[in-house]
């Protein structure tokens, strides 16, 4: 046997259904209801992220992060939104894992333009998956070119449309 024969026989082995069916999925299906509920008509959509969306997961460790978008109208602070999706998860039976993720909008733009057309970006959960490889020289620079508009821009309306 060959290395890549071993290496394909751990992969099929490892492999996770992340079609439409798969009982991962139906955990975002199980939660939609209380996320729709909690959102109180803010919500604009809910979509797998993470290891499960790029179909880099594995039996070994399978979860399905949910990215909830909400509208952009959306009242109150990004804290208080946090706080309350957690409560709302704890009231359904949940024990929901907290974790400091945070966004600063500009800085994020500043990388994006300045650093990132050149980063080499490493998956945290996978250091085997580097992200930055899935994007071209012309994607990154399209990348770049929306940052830099966006800097320019005068309000959030002439960024986010």
């Amino acid at each position: 046997m060959t290395a890549e024969q071993y290496l394909q026989q751990i992969l099929i082995r490892e492999a996770v259904d992340v079609g439409p069916y798969s009982p991962v999925r139906n955990v975002q299906n199980l939660l939609q209801p209380a996320i729709t509920a909690w959102a109180s008509g803010y919500l604009a959509s809910v979509n797998p992220s993470g290891p499960f969306a790029k179909d880099t997961a594995n039996n070994s460790g399978t979860d399905i992060d949910l990215f909830i978008s909400l509208a952009q109208n959306t009242p109150n602070t990004l804290k208080k939104i946090y706080d309350t999706l957690t409560r709302k998860m704890k009231q359904i039976g949940l024990t929901p894992r907290r974790q400091n993720v945070s966004v600063n909008v500009l800085s994020v733009l500043r990388y994006l333009r300045g650093t990132f057309p050149g980063a080499r970006v490493i998956d945290p959960a996978n250091t085997n998956n580097i992200i930055s490889d899935d994007l071209t020289s012309p994607e990154r620079g399209r990348v770049r070119a929306a940052a830099t508009h966006a800097l320019m821009a005068g309000n959030w309306n002439q960024i986010v449309q």
